[in-house]
């Protein structure tokens, strides 16, 4: 089964006119003449992701104001990528911030990759999310390959608040679920040990 983003936004001529104008490097981003452009690739690439971010696979807010768009090679080491039709996805503003413009690619590049073998954390666009991380219980995440785990570390996907607010998620749709209501119960420094516990199994 296919979850990787199949359809990448595509810029029109207005679109293109308007980058072709105004963009110089990856810190004109911020600029407002940038914003009706940034919501059509949100509205787009929210259906193409099925609104979940592309690293946690967390819901995203209703609000294109708390989505964020990221850039999977950071737009701070590669200006150019900056409005590349393959290096935009959407995720939640707490992946973004802590992936921030952490390397991503296993060695430089001139030109922007063809396919995923150059990148050490999974591409949205390349990748099958499932074939690299199992989410279990909806809040604890299992890496199945290198990718997978370069991944987690990456974005911190272990991170603790994550891990419970995931796990009272599903509590509400799963009442019954014995073992997240006592994973919650349990102490942090004994939920941080668990955690990292499943983090450190042997890859299969």
């Amino acid at each position: 089964m296919s979850d990787k983003i199949n359809n990448h936004y595509i810029f029109d001529k207005k679109d293109n006119s308007i980058i072709k104008s105004n963009f110089n490097t990856y810190l004109d981003w911020d600029k407002a003449c940038f914003d009706d452009l940034k919501d059509k690739v949100k509205i787009f690439l929210r259906n193409e992701q099925k609104n979940k971010c592309c690293y946690c696979k967390k819901e995203l807010k209703f609000d294109l104001k708390d989505v964020d768009i990221e850039h999977i090679i950071p737009k701070s080491t590669y200006s150019k990528f900056t409005f590349h039709k393959y290096n935009l996805a959407l995720s939640c503003p707490a992946c973004n911030t802590i992936k921030g413009s952490k390397e991503v690619l296993k060695k430089a590049v001139i030109n922007y990759p063809r396919d995923s073998k150059h990148l050490k954390i999974i591409h949205s666009h390349f990748d099958n999310y499932s074939e690299h991380i199992r989410i279990e219980n909806d809040c604890v995440f299992i890496p199945l390959t290198k990718k997978g785990s370069e991944t987690i570390t990456i974005c911190e996907l272990y991170r603790l608040i994550t891990v419970e607010q995931k796990a009272k998620e599903s509590l509400i749709k799963k009442s019954d679920n014995k073992l997240l209501k006592d994973v919650l119960k349990l102490p942090k420094k004994e939920k941080v040990k668990l955690i990292n516990e499943l983090l450190q199994r042997d890859l299969k």
